[in-house]
């Protein structure tokens, strides 16, 4: 919305240099409020857009609290390197997230949904070759799948430009990461 405002010159003019000075701050005191408030509401997101924001840290959260589990509890070489892997590609993601979130004023959750963290509590319990079975399967694959999907859609659907163009930037990374996880999720299958 453009505001305009028109003021009588010659009346100005005739001022002293104090009166000048008073009508013009005056002047951006009314102007200024009305120009701030547009430029904020053109960085505010949409309520759905604020959602695929939201969804991407929760997801984020969790694939990378399991991942640094897995760092922990896994004694296979496979799984603690695509830990390492998914945590630095999560890292990036998430501080992106965090600058285009601040620039949309859209404030994200720290922690993953409730479903995600019984997912984390499952894979919590285990120990040994079946936390790493379980780790492969809905860590590595399930919830790369679902990361993927989300960008995905993200990218296809978001409103806000910034946001679909920060969505198609990350996802050949998560779908290589995906192809990634399926391998790693075979050699457990292959061991059965």
């Amino acid at each position: 919305m453009k505001h305009h405002f028109f003021f009588r010159l010659e009346g100005f003019m005739s001022q002293s240099t104090a009166g000048k000075c008073l009508n013009l701050l005056a002047l951006l005191l009314v102007i200024m409020p009305m120009l701030l408030s547009d430029l904020v509401a053109a960085e505010k997101l949409s309520s759905k857009d604020k959602g695929y924001m939201q969804d991407i840290a929760r997801l984020g959260i969790l694939q990378m609290e399991a991942s640094e589990l897995a760092i922990v509890k896994s004694s296979n070489g496979k799984v603690k390197e695509f830990a390492r892997d998914l945590i630095k590609e999560r890292h990036e993601i998430t501080e992106q997230l965090k600058q285009l979130a601040q620039r949309k004023q859209t404030k994200l959750p720290d922690e993953p949904s409730l479903v995600q963290k019984a997912r984390y509590g499952f894979l919590s319990s285990k120990d040994g070759a079946d936390f790493d079975r379980s780790y492969a399967k809905t860590i590595g694959v399930s919830a790369q799948q679902d990361a993927v999907k989300l960008f995905s859609k993200t990218a296809s659907r978001a409103e806000d430009p910034e946001l679909k163009s920060f969505a198609l930037q990350y996802l050949p990374a998560l779908e290589s990461h995906l192809q990634e996880a399926r391998v790693l999720r075979e050699d457990f299958v292959a061991q059965e």
